[in-house]
């Protein structure tokens, strides 16, 4: 097998894609294959709301990036057995889930460039549906029958729990800091990347150092992507992002370059952003007059330094293991997720 060469130099964002994507394609393509085919058994049902939601969302797409690393992780730790596809399957229904609550919560009127599940069918069915998934990843988690995998999960998905009731407490009384912010990500978004990594570790077999290495692997990789992630929200192509520019704003969201960018500037500048995100929806102008604040006193340069610190630390993590295709692989993921521009 002939993989294509890793960067050498810093690409453009769709080359790096378009490398990634051959990478994966080469390395693990059936059992990507193989999870979409078990996610389509997972959302069947005899009920045809959740059975047309389910393939309206399924058939959405995304980037798949939690099965990804699982499968990488169980690799590199040397497995490449039936399980990692069944658990590929459990991670991404719950991600999806956890993406349903999130648009209900939110009020976010698009999903992937589509119009979310809550706009087409209304926030009941959204809810009712997120938790269908849920029951059905845990199902599959039960069948597999490893304590130390249902431990991993059950730990992260209660920390992701405790991180949004978090975020959404500092938004109710507007004082969001660094701090704060790193904490709700990494709860949020990080500890449940960082499970898929141990969980592929886990299967491999993989013990102390090792171990520990692809879970702390997972929690800087999901860092930097949900640093990454919240700087385009400000400078992204809204026709790749699939959503639009400024939704975090609308939200009432404070991500770091916000933090940042209101920690630089005037007074003046800072007590008027403040009352607009506390008191209303700010308006489409009100959303562009921040948006411009943020690129002017470098709030977006600010979030991605630190997110190209945080997928540095995540190659650095990988030094337990040998030098192969597998480690190489997660090392560009780590170039992907703060290289991206959608």
């Amino acid at each position: 097998m002939t993989l294509p060469a890793p960067p050498q130099a810093p690409r453009s964002p769709t080359a790096l894609e378009t490398l990634l994507k051959e990478r994966v394609g080469l390395l693990i393509g059936p059992e990507l294959a193989a999870i979409e085919a078990e996610i389509a058994g997972a959302i069947d049902s005899p009920v045809g709301l959740i059975r047309e939601m389910g393939e309206f969302i399924a058939g959405a797409g995304g980037k798949r990036l939690r099965p990804i690393l699982l499968l990488m992780a169980a690799r590199l730790a040397g497995y490449t057995g039936p399980r990692a596809v069944r658990l590929g399957c459990v991670v991404e229904l719950l991600h999806t889930a956890t993406l349903i609550h999130d648009d209900v919560v939110d009020q976010a009127p698009l999903r992937r460039g589509r119009p979310s599940a809550n706009a087409r069918w209304g926030d009941d069915a959204s809810v009712l549906v997120g938790d269908h998934l849920y029951s059905k990843s845990f199902a599959l988690m039960v069948r597999d029958g490893d304590p130390a995998v249902l431990d991993t999960l059950a730990r992260a998905t209660v920390s992701m729990t405790e991180a949004e009731v978090l975020q959404l407490e500092r938004k109710r009384n507007g004082t969001t800091t660094e701090a704060d912010y790193l904490r709700i990500i990494t709860q949020k978004t990080a500890s449940f990347i960082s499970a898929c990594c141990r969980i592929g570790a886990l299967l491999g077999g993989a013990a102390g150092a090792r171990l520990e290495a692809l879970t702390r692997y997972g929690l800087d990789i999901g860092i930097a992507f949900q640093l990454a992630d919240d700087s385009l929200d400000f400078v992204a192509d809204e026709a790749r992002l699939g959503k639009a520019i400024g939704a975090d704003l609308k939200e009432g969201k404070r991500t770091l370059p916000l933090i940042a960018a209101l920690d630089r500037a005037a007074p003046a500048e800072r007590e008027r952003i403040q009352a607009t995100l506390g008191s209303r929806v700010p308006s489409p102008a009100e959303v562009e007059e921040i948006r411009a604040l943020v690129v002017r006193y470098e709030g977006v340069d600010y979030a991605l330094e630190r997110a190209r610190a945080y997928a540095q630390m995540a190659k650095e993590d990988l030094g337990p293991f040998a030098d192969s295709e597998d480690r190489e692989t997660l090392a560009l993921i780590a170039d992907f997720v703060v290289g991206r521009d959608r």
